[in-house]
């Protein structure tokens, strides 16, 4: 949550600014704001809003040293007041921060006690306090932020400026901040997309860092104690970061969903035989005696995907926990694994979660999207994904690629037969080719979102694997059409929700050919008989269904194993058009960021 960047260097600071603000406002867009170091006295101008509403608002401001920062709200409405940067009381240091204080009350009474002043209801603005009081005791900013930093429980990424050096200091604690490294100037930022269009040399900092940045050079301390970090050289593009042409992000990451799933499949499905190469060695822990897979909002339907495909050939128990639910874990038996999946490698739950199944002796690997992310250090092992930067807040193009993950390691730990295994890898290489095609079923989806966008409420049914894409395709409604949506085992609704059924209340049924399939007809009777209209997803072509129901869209016949990821596209689809024709914020949905990084 909140988008960090900061300039020092040659040029302007200013546009670069807002083209790195405007580049990770998916983390947070309730307010924004740049401060900027002018003739000795800072420049600070702030909008309840969007960056390019910022932009529009205010002339650009000379100086080479700037900080900025894109809010979403934790504490302290969504106001011009609370927007970040934060000044001391001298406004002589400004600050911007990510993260939460837990003991922001206790500080912010004792500062106020001492004469402190605050123009904020923000937990942040106690940071340029501490470190205002601290510097007029050590006359210097890294000591100042260092000291005040030891009084802080909570979490940051943070980086302060003052009006007496040219020198930014960085500090990270359970929030994400990476060093972007240029030519006589270099930029700090919560996540690579800011750094894009200047460098595409990184340092991811580590918890514990703390960083003085200043044109020429950079200076990273870890514990108080001098260390270095590797430089990395960024593979995206900035190209990778722009709608190329598409009327918003969702429906080009949607459109790219058949590139990602060849992506993540490349190389790891073997050529000479039937069978699976990771790329990482997991043989030397042994077979699993148990699975717990930890997750947060579509990755944890991802993990109930992946739970229902690895129990289908797994000797040992899987089970799936939501990771913000999972703080404690108990002691591990033996042979028991972890797997956490974060698209972002940075959500602070899953992270806890990680560290506590660690701690309980799990062995732990991660599913993520995020190369030296957090979540790479907090566990033993990674498996990658290859979606490439999803600026969309909601997920679309990562959460396939995390089934296409999930669906790779179950074959490689748990082989089926040779038959079943040659018949399953031969599903996934087909599934880009099958997605093009749901994708090129827009107009379809298109009428059917007329009659969606103007509903209140919606249900979707489905059995089996498919259940958890009935709450996928539900967050999906909530978050980019604002429809209240519910996923439902199909065989549920008798057990209370009928009462909500009528004619104004859709319903969607993921129908697959596969083994609930007469099940699911017996369900949709039962709604059809309380008035409800149904829209059937199937891959059967049997003509009872269409008698049966209101609507029927015809998708690509799948393996039912591999059927959720083109159910998946399909629910995507009709998400993003019944928002389109509400005029909602498809990219940036109220209340809502990209990377949770608090708890």
């Amino acid at each position: 949550m909140c988008g960090i960047a900061a300039y020092v260097g040659q040029r302007d600071a200013y546009p670069i600014l807002i083209n790195a603000l405007g580049r990770v406002e998916y983390r947070g867009y309730d307010s924004c704001g740049i401060a900027i170091c002018d003739n000795h006295k800072f420049q600070v101008l702030k909008n309840l809003g969007y960056v390019q509403e910022l932009q529009e608002k205010y002339s650009a401001i000379p100086g080479t040293v700037g900080i900025g920062h894109t809010r979403w709200s934790t504490v302290g409405q969504p106001s011009v007041l609370n927007a970040h940067p934060h000044l001391d009381c001298e406004d002589t240091i400004a600050i911007v921060h990510n993260g939460d204080i837990d003991n922001y009350y206790q500080l912010r009474e004792r500062l106020l006690h001492e004469g402190h002043q605050f123009k904020s209801d923000t937990d942040s603005e106690v940071l340029a306090h501490l470190i205002e009081q601290r510097v007029k005791e050590d006359k210097d900013l890294l000591v100042g932020v260092t000291e005040a930093l030891k009084e802080i429980e909570g979490t940051y990424g943070l980086v302060v400026m003052d009006l007496a050096s040219e020198v930014l200091v960085a500090a990270r604690r359970e929030a994400p901040l990476v060093i972007g490294v240029g030519q006589s100037e270099n930029l700090v930022a919560s996540d690579v997309p800011a750094i894009l269009e200047t460098t595409e040399k990184v340092i991811y900092l580590e918890d514990g860092d703390i960083a003085t940045v200043s044109a020429e050079e950079f200076q990273i301390w870890h514990r108080e104690i001098p260390s270095t970090r590797k430089i990395h050289a960024v593979t995206w593009s900035p190209q990778d970061l722009d709608k190329a042409g598409y009327e918003h992000f969702m429906l080009k990451e949607i459109h790219e969903q058949p590139r990602v799933i060849r992506d993540t499949l490349a190389g790891r499905i073997l050529s000479t035989a039937p069978g699976v190469n990771l790329g990482i060695d997991l043989s030397k822990y042994g077979k699993p005696e148990e699975i717990l897979l930890l997750a947060c909002g579509s990755a944890y339907h991802a993990c109930l995907v992946g739970q229902h495909f690895l129990s289908s050939f797994a000797s040992c128990p899987v089970s799936t926990r939501i990771a913000s639910e999972s703080e404690i874990i108990r002691p591990a038996k033996m042979g028991a694994w972890a797997i956490v999946v974060s698209q972002s490698g940075e959500t602070a739950d899953t992270i806890s979660a990680a560290r506590a199944a660690r701690n309980a002796g799990y062995f732990t690997l991660a599913v993520t999207n995020n190369t030296d992310s957090s979540i790479t250090r907090a566990v033993h092992e990674v498996l990658y994904t290859q979606a490439g930067p999803e600026m969309s807040v909601a997920a679309t193009k990562t959460f396939l690629a995390q089934l296409t993950a999930l669906y790779l390691l179950g074959l490689s730990l748990f082989p089926p037969p040779l038959n079943t295994l040659h018949n399953t890898l031969s599903e996934l290489r087909l599934l880009p080719a099958k997605i093009q095609r749901v994708i090129g079923m827009a107009e379809q989806f298109q009428s059917l979102a007329r009659n969606l966008a103007g509903v209140g409420s919606l249900f979707i049914v489905g059995k089996g694997i498919n259940y958890p894409i009935t709450l996928e395709g539900s967050l999906k409604f909530k978050e980019v059409a604002y429809i209240h949506a519910e996923g439902y085992p199909a065989g549920e609704l008798k057990h209370g929700t009928f009462a909500l059924l009528g004619m104004d209340t859709p319903v969607i049924a993921i129908m697959s050919k596969d083994d609930t399939y007469a099940r699911l007809l017996n369900t949709v009777k039962e709604i059809k008989s309380r008035g409800a209209p149904v829209i059937a997803l199937t891959d059967s072509f049997d003509g009872e269904v269409s008698q049966l129901v209101d609507y029927v869209v015809r998708l690509p016949i799948t393996e039912p194993l591999i059927s959720p990821v083109i159910n998946s596209v399909a629910l995507q689809l009709l998400a993003y058009y019944s928002a389109r024709v509400k005029e909602c914020p498809i990219d940036r949905p109220r209340n809502l960021a990209k990377s949770v990084t608090v708890h």
